[in-house]
C-alpha cells in the first residue's frame, strides 16, 4: 500500500478497534513479554508498526496477524496503552474485508448500517419464505416434516452450503496467494501441515493451555466441538435419514446433535459473560452479532428438542421455524464471521508451520 493510502488506512483499521495504535512508540515490551516471541524476537510489534506505516501489503501477506491468542499480557505491559491485542484483532477484521469474495461480503465487517440491513432482509426473506410456503400443520401431534418437507430444507441447505464453501474458498485462495507470494522461502503445504494444525488448534485447542485464564480454554473447545457435532449431526441425518422426518432421528445422531447444541450454547453463553464482565477486550460489533446468533442457534434448538419430546405442536413449529432462519443466516454470513475467521486462521497456521518445516530443511 502506498504512503498516499496510508491516511484512509489507518482511519478504517482504527474504525475496526485499533483506536490506540498510535500511541506506540515501538518500545518493544509486547515483545519482550509475548510467549510466541520465543521463535520471532519482533513479534507483535513488527506488525504494530506496519498498521502505523499503513503497509497493507505486508499485513496482507503476514500469517502473523493470525498466531496471536490475544492472552492480554502484551496489552497489560505497554506502557503507552496502546493495547497491541487489539490492534492485531482490527488487522484481522480489515485483512478479512479484504479477502472476502465477493468483495462487497467485506462490509460485514466494517459498516454496521449494512450489516444491520443484510441481516434484516436476509431474515425477513428466510421467515416469509417459510410462512407463505410452510406445508400442513398437525395440530395433534409433532410433525416437522409434514410442517416443512425436510427434502426441500436438505436441497436448500445444500445449495446455500455450496455457494458459501464457494466463496470461502474463493477468499482463502486469495490469502493464500498473498501468503505464499511474499514468503521468505517457497511453501508447500503437505497433509502433514494439515493434520497436525487441525489437530492441535482446532480439535484440542492446544496453545489455550498456556492460558492462566482456563475458561478461555474451554470456551473455544465447547463452541469449536459443539459446532463440529452439530456439522457431524447434519451429514450423518442426511445420510441415515435422507428426506425422512427429525423426529425420527435414529438415537445416536440426536444425542450427537443434543451434546453439540449444549456445547454451542455454553460456550456463547461464556463467551458473552466474559465480554460482559471485562474479561475479554473484543467489542466489535461483529463479535456480538456472531455470538448472538450462535446463542440463538443452540438455543431453539435445544427448546425444539424439549417441545417436540412433550408434543407441543405450535411450539414445536414456531421453534423450527425460527431455528430454521438463525442457521440460514449463520451460513449465509459465514465467510464474513467468526467462521470466517476460523478458517483463515487454520489456513495462515498451516502456512506458518509449513514455512517453519522448509526453513529448517525437514
Amino acid at each position: 500500500m502506498s504512503m498516499a493510502a496510508q491516511p484512509e488506512f489507518t482511519a478504517e483499521v482504527i474504525r475496526l478497534g485499533a483506536a490506540q495504535s498510535r500511541a506506540c512508540f515501538n518500545c518493544g515490551n509486547c515483545s519482550a513479554i509475548c510467549p510466541l516471541a520465543e521463535t520471532d524476537s519482533f513479534y507483535p510489534r513488527r506488525l504494530l508498526r506496519y498498521a502505523q506505516l499503513g503497509a497493507g501489503e505486508k499485513i496482507l501477506a503476514s500469517p502473523g496477524i493470525w498466531l496471536c491468542y490475544h492472552c492480554g499480557q502484551c496489552t497489560s505491559m505497554c506502557p503507552r496503552l496502546a493495547d497491541p491485542g487489539e490492534v492485531i484483532m482490527a488487522l484481522r477484521r480489515w485483512a478479512i474485508a479484504r479477502y472476502s469474495w465477493p468483495r462487497p461480503a467485506g462490509k460485514l465487517y466494517t459498516s454496521k448500517m449494512f450489516t444491520f440491513f443484510f441481516y434484516l432482509s436476509a431474515a425477513v426473506f428466510f421467515g416469509l419464505g417459510l410462512v407463505l410456503f410452510h406445508g400442513p400443520v398437525d395440530r395433534e401431534t409433532v410433525r416437522l416434516s409434514l410442517f416443512i418437507p425436510t427434502r426441500l430444507i436438505e436441497v436448500g441447505g445444500v445449495g446455500l452450503g455450496c455457494f458459501v464453501l464457494g466463496c470461502v474458498a474463493l477468499s482463502l485462495r486469495r490469502m493464500y496467494r498473498h501468503l505464499t507470494t511474499a514468503a521468505p522461502v517457497p511453501v508447500r503445504l503437505g497433509a502433514g501441515d494439515v493434520w497436525r494444525t487441525f489437530l492441535e488448534e482446532v480439535l484440542i485447542q492446544q496453545r489455550y493451555r498456556q492460558c492462566e485464564d482456563k475458561t478461555r480454554r474451554w470456551m473455544h473447545l465447547a463452541i469449536v466441538n459443539g459446532f463440529i457435532a452439530l456439522g457431524l449431526t447434519t451429514a450423518l441425518a442426511f445420510i441415515f435419514n435422507s428426506g425422512g422426518a427429525p423426529e425420527n432421528l435414529p438415537a445416536p445422531i440426536r444425542g450427537l446433535g443434543t451434546l453439540g447444541g449444549i456445547a454451542l450454547l455454553g460456550g456463547a453463553l461464556v463467551a458473552g459473560w466474559r465480554r460482559l464482565a471485562g474479561r475479554e477486550v473484543f467489542t466489535h460489533f461483529t463479535d456480538w452479532t456472531f455470538l448472538t446468533l450462535l446463542f440463538l442457534a443452540g438455543l431453539t434448538g435445544l427448546l425444539l428438542e424439549g417441545t417436540a419430546y412433550l408434543n407441543l405442536p405450535p411450539a414445536s413449529y414456531t421453534l423450527y421455524a425460527a431455528h430454521l432462519v438463525v442457521v440460514a443466516l449463520l451460513i449465509l454470513a459465514a465467510p464474513c464471521t467468526k467462521f470466517a475467521h476460523a478458517a483463515y486462521r487454520f489456513l495462515a497456521l498451516c502456512v506458518a508451520r509449513a514455512q517453519t518445516r522448509a526453513q529448517s530443511g525437514k
